[in-house]
């Protein structure tokens, strides 16, 4: 696929709700987009609508918190589309309990999607945008960053999300790159 005239943008989460809603609004404003997501084709739904639009997408099943599927999945977007230059860290999960009930497993799961998987993207797509001298990153933060009652291992992500893209944008804005996070309140997905 030939998109020197794109700009290819990467959204992760994208199989639904805010992510899907993301990846074809970039495709509308002229980006190829890939859609990730843990399972390739929880894509169709999201990857049919751009491409019946006339735009152009891809599915791609990734675990964003497993470096070397990470890393193939950025590797397979550059094969198909190009350098990515966008990227927008949405992926994420929940697994609400108040802390006295709250196990380490589901502490750990919703860090390793939210801020590992985070970590791990813009660090595999960031050698493409400082190379390009431009870049693109926004991240999903929330509103529950400030605290939310039974979401103590989601609003500790969250807010971890703000100080991850703060960095960011002060380590990666001399080199062309912008980072932002948006914070959403509750979203019916």
């Amino acid at each position: 696929m030939n998109t020197t005239s794109q700009r290819i943008a990467i959204v992760t989460g994208a199989a639904r709700g805010i992510g899907a809603a993301t990846a074809i609004r970039l495709a509308r404003d002229g980006h190829a987009v890939a859609a990730l997501d843990m399972d390739e084709a929880s894509c169709a739904r999201t990857v049919s609508a751009i491409t019946s639009a006339g735009g152009l997408a891809i599915a791609v099943g990734v675990d964003v918190s497993a470096p070397e599927r990470v890393d193939a999945a950025v590797e397979r977007v550059l094969e198909e589309l190009g350098a990515p230059t966008i990227l927008v860290n949405n992926a994420g999960i929940i697994r609400d309990n108040l802390i006295f009930k709250m196990p380490l497993e589901d502490w750990d799961a919703v860090m390793n999607v939210h801020l590992r998987g985070a970590f791990l993207m813009t660090k595999a797509v960031q050698v493409h945008m400082t190379a390009a001298n431009y870049g693109r990153i926004v991240n999903l933060s929330s509103t529950s960053a400030q605290g939310n009652r039974g979401q103590v291992n989601y609003s500790a992500a969250k807010a971890g999300m703000q100080g991850f893209t703060k960095t960011l944008a002060i380590e990666l804005g001399p080199f062309g790159v912008t980072a932002n996070a948006v914070a959403p309140g509750f979203i019916a997905t």
